[in-house]
């Protein structure tokens, strides 16, 4: 098993005692072959989190941990991006002449307006009024070319259930298939993110019909991330998601070393260890 999607107390939202050793333990405990520490990276200078991200203390801390747990656990530096168009000319400079294995884009906002908080984003508009800039976003994000991973596709659904009820794809079928097209064709990884099985709606983010949709369009493989920002979040809605991806017709999981792709079957051991210079074996 990998988990690609984790926040420590390098991200402004974690939660205390959400350190790196502390996952290292857990993942360990738990019998994962690999896990990616991805903090938040915010251009926005409205967003909480901008200028929150120290890379040399980041790098110093993954570095300690990869060498404490040499062997057993691989540890996959990674960062979760908020793509903002508004933004979308800083991420490669930021980038440039420093070291990670993997990038995750994800949309947290739309216009600059941030959609998980308080609800504004929602007011005064109707639920297509309020997915298809989202969903516009999101493709301009993975047609972008700077991120490894598209971060939990249909995220709007955690904070629109609320308002709206529950979320169906289907009203939005023609820009999501855009979307998984434009993921095939760049070479992105869609990631499954489990964290929507700790919300009242207990799915994914995307959703089955949309991992369904994805093989139809020829995706064979899916990152695995739960999204964590507290130890207890952990681990949470792998084993589900897991069993969903397999039923979608997934038959792969991807991860990174260095920005390049590696397969591991989905749900077993990888098909060949990574060994890397100063990188733990895998297994």
């Amino acid at each position: 098993m990998y988990d690609l999607h984790i926040h420590t107390n390098h991200s402004p939202d974690a939660k205390p005692g959400s350190s790196m050793e502390a996952y290292a333990a857990r993942a360990l405990e738990l019998g994962y072959r690999g896990i990616g520490f991805t903090d938040h990276l915010e251009f926005d200078p409205d967003d909480e989190g901008f200028g929150f991200l120290d890379y040399d203390q980041y790098s110093r801390d993954i570095d300690r941990v990869r060498l404490a747990y040499e062997g057993r656990l691989s540890i996959y530096k990674g960062v979760e991006v908020s793509y903002q168009r508004e933004f979308s000319d800083k991420p490669a400079s930021w980038f440039r002449g420093k070291d990670f294995d993997f990038i995750i884009g994800a949309v947290h906002f739309v216009g600059r307006e941030p959609f998980h908080k308080e609800g504004s984003y929602f007011r005064g508009k109707s639920p297509e009024q309020a997915f298809r800039p989202y969903f516009e976003e999101v493709r301009r994000a993975v047609e972008s070319g700077l991120f490894d991973v598209l971060g939990h596709l249909d995220h709007l659904k955690r904070y629109s259930t609320a308002v709206f009820g529950p979320y169906s794809p289907d009203p939005y079928a023609d820009q999501i298939r855009d979307i998984l097209k434009a993921v095939l064709k760049s070479g992105c990884a869609l990631e499954l993110n489990t964290s929507g099985f700790r919300h009242a709606f207990r799915e994914p983010f995307p959703c089955l019909p949309t991992l369904q949709e994805f093989a139809r369009l020829g995706g064979t493989a899916v990152t695995l991330g739960s999204d964590s920002h507290a130890i207890d979040h952990f681990h949470a809605g792998i084993p589900e998601s897991t069993a969903l991806a397999h039923s979608a017709g997934m038959t792969e999981q991807i991860y990174f070393v260095s920005r390049k792709k590696q397969v591991a079957v989905l749900g077993a051991p990888p098909l060949s260890p990574i060994r890397g210079r100063g990188r733990p074996k895998a297994g």
